[in-house]
């Protein structure tokens, strides 16, 4: 069962990325929280709340020899406990107006036009250009109303001011000797921390239904959590409120167009770089030469084919694990960024937006709510 939830901070976040800290460095922690640190977040909690295995999970999961071999590589020794957990978000909510906040796409007021003749990367045969010649300030986030406007191709969202949802701020901190765990003399750092503004929450989605060994009926890990709740999230153990909440996603509009746009809500790591793993690539997918480049891979959605894209400056992001220290870093195509497919029909892009709307499409964490999109007609196509 899907839930609603908001986070309250009762702290200043700490949400860095992967660049290293050091030097005049500031610590760059005001990011916005990514899927994953809110994932992370809540299946430690609930690790927290209940240490020991329940009754109500059922018997441990029996691996195979091939899983436990893929565990051993990795180094990474999984309990499998409350793996069903999966999330959407987070995103700002802002109680006074009841909107969630969406990041701004990166083609917002612009247009489609072909580019025969160019270098642009195979399978792409189009490109963005702005509708108008006026500068506009860049966007981070476009409230609910405006996200639909954009959706519904009606433009200008662009233009509108930018909501004053969060704050950076910095402050200055002592180092710790980590082994003498006192303060070094003389070593003084600076860091950066998140500040979300009076009535400015987290807004996602969650669930986590388990389905134990030889009971017939799935047990909803949430309602046995229960909220309020304490959680903590980031670096420095930032400390955040837990509560229900009840709020409308957006709306994705009816296809009209044999083109069809997909825009990411959220980050999406794909094996291929800027290219969903998910679209034939002939240069890296063995077999695939006698697959049209950018042709959709997704059953009962072949007719597609990517034609361009929009996508912004990647974003390094990594972690830190208990047993086996840092995880490497990835790079993810940031959320904003879009695709656009030629589908042949009407009928067809209809098929495909069903197919992607508000589902996971990342070639990784999928479960952790990277790759979740909205789909929307191009102008213009037909």
């Amino acid at each position: 069962m899907r839930h609603q939830f908001q986070l309250e901070p009762r702290d200043l976040l700490f949400l860095r990325d992967a660049r290293p800290m050091g030097g005049s460095d500031a610590g760059l922690g005001a990011n916005w929280p990514r899927p994953d640190q809110l994932w992370n977040a809540l299946i430690n909690a609930f690790h927290r709340a209940w240490p020991e295995r329940q009754d109500w999970e059922g018997a441990a999961h029996n691996k195979t020899g091939k899983e436990k071999e893929r565990e051993n590589r990795r180094g990474v020794q999984s309990s499998d406990r409350f793996g069903a957990l999966k999330t959407i978000g987070p995103f700002p909510f802002e109680a006074k107006t009841g909107s969630v906040y969406y990041p701004a796409p990166l083609d917002a007021d612009m247009e489609i036009v072909p580019c025969p003749g160019t270098d642009l990367p195979a399978p792409l045969a189009c490109a963005f250009r702005a509708k108008t010649s006026e500068k506009l300030e860049p966007r981070h986030w476009f409230s609910a109303g405006e996200y639909q406007n954009y959706l519904k191709g009606e433009g200008a969202a662009g233009k509108e001011r930018e909501p004053a949802l969060y704050d950076g701020e910095r402050k200055l901190g002592i180092a710790i000797d980590a082994g003498a765990g006192v303060a070094v003399e003389g070593k003084l750092y600076q860091a950066e921390y998140l500040r979300l503004r009076a009535g400015v929450s987290l807004a996602f989605d969650a669930s986590c239904d388990i389905n134990p060994k030889g009971d017939p009926g799935a047990i909803d890990v949430f309602e046995k959590f229960g909220v309020p709740r304490e959680l903590l999230i980031g670096g420095q153990q930032g400390v955040v409120r837990l509560l229900k909440a009840d709020f409308s996603w957006i709306e994705p509009p009816r296809i009209t167009s044999r083109q069809l746009r997909w825009t990411l809500l959220a980050p999406a790591v794909f094996l291929a770089g800027w290219l969903p793993g998910w679209c034939a690539d002939s240069r890296k997918i063995p077999g695939a030469e006698k697959t049209e480049p950018g042709r959709v891979m997704l059953k009962d959605c072949r007719f597609a084919t990517l034609t361009a894209a929009r996508v912004g400056k990647p974003l390094a992001f990594s972690g830190w694990d208990l047993r086996n220290g840092p995880k490497p870093t990835l790079l993810a195509v940031p959320a904003g960024s879009c695709y656009v497919f030629d589908c042949g029909a009407a009928e067809n892009a209809q098929l495909l937006a069903d197919r992607l709307n508000f589902k996971p499409y990342s070639d990784r964490f999928g479960e952790k709510g990277f790759g979740i999109g909205v789909c929307s007609s191009v102008e213009g196509s037909g």
